[in-house]
């Protein structure tokens, strides 16, 4: 990797395209900019048409950072059941042989990755997600990165030997300014369509929760989550830009994100944090156990207290945390976990909630992290392996995505992966939702699906504009 003074995109190409001819290989080329202030929902929006499919969207729950996406300057996919150590050498790889600006500006500028990852790689992929690998990472060809006041546009390339400098940063530079000259100042959601759910095999779905508690009970496993989908058919084209906007308004504590692919866009608003790198230290989220919020403060405290004081709950929410704890433990370092959890409120429901922090070894990277977490008990049961095998077994759906890492990694090493749940797949004038279930030895099947009806209001909300 080269880092140059201060230079226009054109310089940097040049300088990579010399280094692409002479070693016999693609060079990555970053250029970072400071720009006026620019709404990030405003241009993930404007890039419906000229970036059709290659849209990517990211905000942490304070708002902290936001991150646009448009086009692909690289993609990394896998398939494999080592998919994170393969996408990890290759933007390794990609990195060591780059040319870019030397700039301080803050993480989550310059080359990074979004994207995200399947549930499960084993499962067979249905047609619903044949646009996305079991690994999918995009670097962006544009990046905008929005921090409090502050913000920048990350211009990335990928020259290959063969490939004109001059052309390619004439094509860069169009499309540049017709952003920062085309972006709206702010962003105005379309008109909801009217639309319909269909429950999807409802009393199928609660015999599965049934059989699984009962070998629960037997002591085949403690825990598995199962999950079922509700599909949506509107009226007109589902826009995933205005249902974004109404999760940033309405989930106000929640990881915001958006992955498209092709004719499909895979967004939600998550309460739940895998893991996040910044610098050395390591950040995971313990979220399990959860109760629908109140309708006055008094009923809201009320249900927090029983949350709180729930056996099955209890039980639940910490065979999460052991299982997070252990798994910090073999990449880090000084793991610190709190002895009891606090409620985490997040709109229609509430959670048991404990945080767990680390301090990276040498050589524990943040995807490595992902893989020592995912999936978590929260998200697939435990043990890990038997839970998910049962999972397998027992949905009939494809979960695709849903309840997958999804989120991005920088040129430092540094980025955040939520996990994608409270989540939909939007595809045209369709949608298909998810939610699930932690399911142990004396869950109801009636509760659990109740349970799951609370999880589907969010994206509904959403999607409508108001609460249906």
């Amino acid at each position: 990797m080269s880092m140059v003074k201060q230079l226009d995109i054109r310089e940097l190409l040049a300088q990579g395209a010399v280094r692409a001819r002479e070693e016999d290989c693609e060079v990555l080329v970053s250029q970072v900019i400071p720009v006026k202030p620019m709404d990030p929902l405003a241009f993930f929006a404007y890039g419906a048409e000229p970036y059709a499919g290659e849209r990517s969207f990211w905000a942490d729950p304070n708002r902290d950072r936001i991150l646009a996406g448009l086009g692909t300057a690289y993609r990394v996919e896998a398939e494999a059941e080592d998919r994170f150590a393969g996408v990890e050498a290759r933007w390794r790889d990609l990195l060591r042989k780059s040319i870019r600006e030397p700039h301080t500006h803050r993480n989550g500028t310059g080359p990074l990755l979004m994207g995200g990852f399947s549930f499960d790689p084993l499962k067979p992929k249905s047609g619903r997600w044949e646009e996305y690998a079991d690994a999918s990472m995009v670097l962006p060809r544009f990046l905008l990165t929005v921090a409090g006041e502050d913000c920048w546009l990350t211009v990335n390339a990928v020259i290959r030997p063969a490939e004109d400098p001059v052309s390619l940063a004439d094509r860069l530079e169009r499309e540049k300014q017709d952003l920062l000259s085309g972006v709206p100042a702010t962003f105005t959601p379309m008109e909801s369509p009217s639309f319909e759910t269909v429950e999807v095999d409802p009393e199928a779905w609660k015999r599965s929760v049934a059989e699984t508690a009962r070998e629960i009970r037997e002591g085949v496993m403690e825990k598995v989550v199962l999950a079922r989908q509700l599909r949506v058919e509107a009226s007109g084209r589902l826009a995933p830009a205005s249902i974004l906007k109404r999760l940033q308004e309405q989930q106000t504590d929640c990881f915001l994100f958006a992955v498209e692919r092709g004719a499909s866009c895979f967004l939600g608003a998550s309460p739940e944090r895998l893991v996040r790198r910044n610098g050395k230290r390591f950040l995971s989220t313990c979220l399990a156990g959860s109760i629908r919020r109140g309708s006055s403060p008094e009923e809201d405290e009320r249900l927090g207290q029983e949350l709180l004081s729930d056996g099955k709950n209890r039980v639940e929410h910490e065979v999460v945390v052991h299982m997070i704890r252990e798994a910090f433990r073999t990449g880090c370092d000084a793991v610190e976990v709190p002895e009891e959890p606090v409620l985490y409120k997040a709109g229609y429901i509430q959670h048991l909630y404990t945080p767990v922090t680390g301090r990276a070894r040498p050589g524990t990277t943040l995807l490595s992290m992902v893989k020592r977490l995912h999936p978590t008990p929260a998200l697939g049961g435990y043990p890990q392996e038997k839970s998910v095998e049962k999972i397998r077994e027992k949905e009939r759906m494809d979960r695709g995505w849903y309840a997958g890492p999804v989120g991005w990694v920088d040129w430092r090493g540094d980025g955040e992966f939520a996990v994608a749940i409270r989540s939909a797949l939007v595809k045209g004038d369709q949608a298909f939702l998810f939610a699930g279930c932690g399911i142990v030895g004396d869950s109801d099947p009636d509760s659990e699906y109740e349970e799951a009806r609370i999880k589907f209001r969010p994206i509904l909300s959403a999607m409508g504009g108001r609460d249906r």
